[in-house]
């Protein structure tokens, strides 16, 4: 049975996706204390609404603690379980009742990541199993199960127009490229200068072959992945990165969050990375991080139950030149 409109938010803020088609904004939220874990999926009309659950349009109760979820439609979002499950959600009655429409548990241990695919018909996700997992979202039905990696996968990130294309990142250290179309799906990719572990990966929107990565102790590069010399590379954050993205209006701006509680924007030039904005409001771990279509502003969410809403005002004096060496447009 779902518990529909939970009295309370729950503590720990763990997912922010804002929805392109309407500006919507979903929450997902954990509690992670006690004997057992649980969780909360919430949706709000507009993003400063969150967290108030008096202001939220709908809310609902989950078995699980979530780890990370996204839309796939205007009105459906997936999201991954730390008890291994992969579940999808459809908001109906005008966005005000959520109703579970899918769910599976083929994953041995928690969900760590998942990303959905360039058409929206299938979602990745990487589990502390060392699988990663491929779903059918049409037929509600897992197509493959990859165990290349040897440790737990960190983050899984598909092509941003290629259905087929992945990336994905392990507590070993290696960074996959996959292609799902070829017999032997996986190839290496060079994470040099990267010499800590790999926590999250990320394609810049308007490049086929350009990424950015981050590991734990706060490092960042962004390279071209035909090539083995990173065309950038730079210092953030003093601990681990959670959450790396892109903005959609401003492809050579990124945005981190992490584990020292700091958000930060870095804009990418030709020959250099410029931080800036910076906020250190944050109280706890920062764990989720959307941007805002169409605007300079972007929302994240930690584990100290907060939500905010930053405006990088520095965007409104930029214009789309000056991009990094081997970026395409």
């Amino acid at each position: 049975m779902q518990w529909q409109n939970p009295p309370s938010i729950d503590r720990h803020l763990d997912v922010v996706q804002n929805n392109e088609d309407h500006g919507g904004l979903l929450l997902g939220a954990s509690s992670l204390t006690g004997c057992q874990w649980g969780g909360s999926l919430w949706y709000f009309d507009k993003a400063e609404s969150a967290p108030d659950v008096e202001k939220s349009a709908a809310g609902t109760r989950l078995d699980a603690g979530i780890t990370d979820g996204q839309w796939f439609s205007a009105n459906n979002v997936v999201i991954g379980l730390d008890s291994g499950c992969i579940e999808l959600w459809e908001l109906v009655d005008n966005f005000h009742t959520f109703n579970r429409t899918f769910m599976a548990k083929e994953h041995d241990d928690m969900v760590n990541s998942i990303s959905v695919t360039a058409d929206k018909t299938r979602v990745v996700s990487g589990s502390q199993d060392n699988c990663i997992k491929v779903w059918d979202l049409e037929n509600l039905q897992s197509l493959h199960t990859y165990k290349a990696h040897l440790d737990h996968v960190h983050c899984v990130c598909c092509h941003p127009t290629k259905s087929d294309i992945f990336l994905s990142c392990s507590q070993v250290g290696a960074i996959l490229l996959w292609d799902t179309r070829k017999p032997k799906p996986a190839s290496k990719i060079d994470k040099s200068p990267l010499e800590s572990i790999p926590t999250c990966i990320t394609w810049q929107p308007n490049s086929e072959h350009n990424v950015a990565v981050a590991d734990q102790v706060g490092n960042i590069i962004y390279k071209d992945i035909r090539e083995k010399k990173s065309l950038l590379s730079w210092k953030s954050h003093s601990r681990s990165v959670h959450r790396l993205a892109f903005s959609p209006d401003w492809p050579n701006t990124v945005a981190t969050v992490g584990e020292d509680c700091n958000v930060v924007v870095t804009r990418l030039t030709e020959d250099q990375s410029i931080e800036i904005y910076k906020d250190e409001s944050h109280q706890d771990f920062v764990q989720g991080l959307s941007w805002l279509k169409g605007s300079s502003e972007l929302v994240t969410c930690s584990w100290d139950s907060t939500v905010k809403t930053h405006c990088i005002s520095a965007l409104s004096q930029c214009s789309e030149n000056g991009l990094p060496t081997g970026m395409e447009t």
